[in-house]
């Protein structure tokens, strides 16, 4: 690749832009725009904020160092179990998610296409060996297929941002939260969708360590999923409103109340098509980012080379896990799931927090984000608030977003 950072930015932006963005009119319908804002805005910071405390301590060992390795040499060896279950359980989870999704809708893109019916299996199977070759053969191989990916996904969701915003009434983007808990109730949904903490140790290796470009690709790679989401919240929102939209969901829940929502303000199927196309682009470039971080992850952690073997090795350890669950027991990643949030925190804010402690300790000298220790105990302090708010939320003592 002759730009590796613009790759680098649209892998870090790919991932996070996923198919959980059309979950986040959901959460912002019983909290109001100017609640979601501000959510936005913070979650953002503090996310980008931890991808910067990763790159602090990964300037100190060798660019291709797992986070595995790094945990190890500095948590010792209950830190790298920590962070290697919340890695593993965070990372397989999604990826079962992803190739059961992709393969329910190739399947049924397949049957239209070829005018016999396909089962699910075959589909998910289908998406599985394509994507997972993709992820074996390299990281350059992701950043190509991630910027076509990405370049149609960008076109899609202006497709869909400019049938939206002719509808926008002010009204709707001033009403107040529906119920006090469900602000509280939105942050896993949010805080999950700027998630791409598990790419960064293979984008630090992408980039050969270099620290001045990777500081520029985690805080544009990270901004750009920002601004989609404010126009998207915008112009969902906007055209909708947070009552009507939560009258419709109360009927329709999911994406299919989101998409009921659209088309009673649109009227329009195309705008149906794009939100649809927009999801199977989401999925794939989401795919990618998060096996490519698993699959390095896994490198790392049982030793197996840079060859073509070693590569194969480490290919079967990340994709037959979360397609065994995707084929046979997809129940199961559906309830892991809805602890992805748990792992995250643990992955993106407390471990990222205990490590850059220990690694001003052994160098007081170098590259250093802002904020001394106060700062670090507060990251992780909003690590444990999020793992209370998910807990609360799945106890039933908060209310669940739909």
């Amino acid at each position: 690749m002759r730009n590796r950072a613009l790759g680098s930015i649209l892998i870090v932006a790919g991932t996070t832009i996923g198919a959980g963005m059309l979950a986040m009119p959901l959460a912002a319908a019983g909290t109001g725009f100017g609640v979601t804002l501000g959510l936005l805005f913070g979650l953002w910071a503090l996310m980008c904020y931890t991808a910067l405390l990763l790159l602090e301590v990964y300037q100190h060992v060798p660019a291709d160092t797992g986070l595995g390795s790094l945990a190890q040499r500095y948590l010792g060896r209950y830190g790298k179990w920590l962070t290697g279950f919340s890695m593993m359980f965070l990372m397989y989870a999604l990826t079962a998610a992803y190739i059961s999704g992709a393969g329910e809708l190739l399947s049924s893109s397949l049957t239209d296409w070829l005018g016999m019916p396909l089962p699910p299996a075959a589909g998910v199977l289908l998406f599985t060996l394509v994507g997972g070759a993709v992820v074996c053969i390299g990281t350059s191989l992701v950043d190509l297929f991630n910027r076509f990916l990405f370049t149609a996904k960008t076109i899609l969701l202006l497709v869909m941002l400019a049938l939206l915003l002719p509808h926008i009434h002010q009204v709707n983007l001033l009403t107040l939260p529906l119920e006090k808990g469900l602000a509280l109730s939105a942050i896993p949904v949010i805080f999950t969708s700027f998630g791409f903490h598990g790419s960064v140790p293979s984008i630090v290796s992408y980039m050969h360590g270099d620290i001045k470009k990777l500081r520029r690709i985690f805080m544009v790679g990270s901004f750009i999923p920002l601004v989609a989401y404010v126009f998207w919240q915008l112009a969902t929102l906007g055209s909708i409103g947070s009552p009507a939209f939560a009258a419709l969901l109360a009927n329709h829940a999911g994406l299919n109340g989101l998409l009921q929502a659209i088309r009673e303000v649109v009227a329009s199927p195309h705008v149906e098509l794009a939100v649809h196309l927009f999801a199977d682009f989401a999925l794939a470039t989401s795919f990618l980012g998060v096996t490519l971080g698993l699959f390095d992850y896994l490198a790392d952690l049982f030793a197996r080379k840079n060859s073509a073997s070693g590569r194969l090795q480490t290919g079967l350890l990340t994709f037959l896990p979360p397609l065994a669950f995707a084929l046979f027991y997809p129940r199961g990643f559906v309830l892991a799931l809805g602890y992805a949030g748990v792992a995250l925190a643990v992955l993106a804010l407390i471990v990222p927090a205990l490590l850059a402690r220990q690694s001003r300790k052994h160098h007081p000298k170098g590259y250093r984000v802002a904020g001394g220790q106060p700062v670090l105990w507060l990251v992780f302090g909003c690590g444990v608030a999020v793992i209370v708010i998910q807990f609360s939320i799945t106890a039933g003592l908060l209310p669940a977003i739909s």
